[in-house]
């Protein structure tokens, strides 16, 4: 469960560009022994820069340069950065076009066979390897299953500056669940639902998913890694400055399962802030996006952690 393969030898790169929803994306390739990389460097516009911002998606089955609302909205926490995007293994630019997830009859079955979270996070170490001679500083900032990745990734390297997970829930994946049945099934059928997934719970700790088996677009390992991770172990063992973000109108992860972890975590790199009034997608009450307010204050923490060098 723990394997994040830091002594990775890189055989060879090279890069082409690929149109997606933005031309301006180049995708490049690393390969490692027999594997390819797909990544996405967005270069600022002075071209210089020495900040690379590392936003990291969510589960979707989308390409990462069709998830326009993450880029757009968080690119803005450092403008003048040059921004990484790594591709999920078998996604490519032509899932997800329209910015919407692609339903699971239409996912490719060999991204939902091997998608990981810890394959994620040794693809993004892998990366950055690669690119960390070229940049000062590298921040780290996911959401929602990103936000997860973000934890493991600060919890195993030394060599980013800081870190902002967004949304990640409690310490257990299965008590996010919970939380949401809780919220979003109508009470007489609560108790089902929780003995339902229960059961499905039970199965994949055993490892009976078939390999065709794809419960909500994710496979075996998926669904046992994501049942497994203790997320605030991650967040103990996070070496630099790290801000928690987590809403509290958000349905999606356990909110009170948030609030007792971090009243528990004892890390004084860790910086927790809350929205009492905003869900998953930082939206108010009337749906009107607040992300603008929470980047201004992603903005102020890292300026001041930055005095504070």
């Amino acid at each position: 469960m723990k394997r994040i393969i830091l002594g990775i030898v890189l055989l060879a790169s090279y890069s082409m560009f690929a149109k997606s929803a933005n031309d301006n994306f180049e995708m490049q390739t690393l390969k490692i022994d027999k594997k390819e990389i797909h990544y996405y460097l967005l270069k600022s516009q002075s071209n210089s820069s020495k900040e690379l911002l590392v936003l990291i998606q969510g589960s979707d089955c989308k390409s990462v340069v069709n998830n326009q609302n993450m880029i757009k909205n968080f690119r803005a926490v450092l403008p003048n950065s040059d921004v990484l995007l790594v591709e999920k293994t078998g996604l490519n630019a032509q899932i997800g076009q329209n910015g919407e997830e692609v339903s699971e009859d239409e996912c490719p079955v060999e991204y939902m066979r091997n998608d990981s979270y810890f394959e994620r996070v040794d693809n993004y170490i892998a990366v950055l390897n690669q690119l960390k001679p070229q940049y000062q500083y590298i921040i780290l900032l996911g959401g929602s299953e990103g936000a997860i990745i973000t934890n493991i990734i600060a919890s195993k390297v030394n060599f980013i500056d800081a870190a902002i997970s967004l949304n990640g829930g409690g310490q257990f994946f299965i008590n996010d669940v919970f939380y949401s049945i809780k919220k979003s099934v109508p009470p007489e059928e609560v108790d089902g639902a929780i003995e339902g997934f229960n059961q499905f719970a039970n199965a994949v700790l055993h490892e009976h998913l078939e390999d065709n088996q794809f419960p909500s677009g994710h496979g075996q390992n998926w669904w046992y890694e994501a049942l497994t991770i203790d997320n605030k172990k991650l967040l103990q063992g996070v070496h630099k400055p790290h801000l928690v973000i987590q809403t509290l109108a958000d349905t999606n992860v356990d909110v009170e399962g948030a609030k007792k972890m971090m009243d528990e975590v004892k890390n004084p790199n860790i910086t927790y802030k809350t929205y009492s009034t905003l869900d998953h997608y930082f939206q108010n009450s009337q749906g009107n996006n607040q992300s603008s307010s929470v980047i201004k204050d992603i903005q102020d923490w890292y300026a001041g952690i930055n005095k504070q060098k």
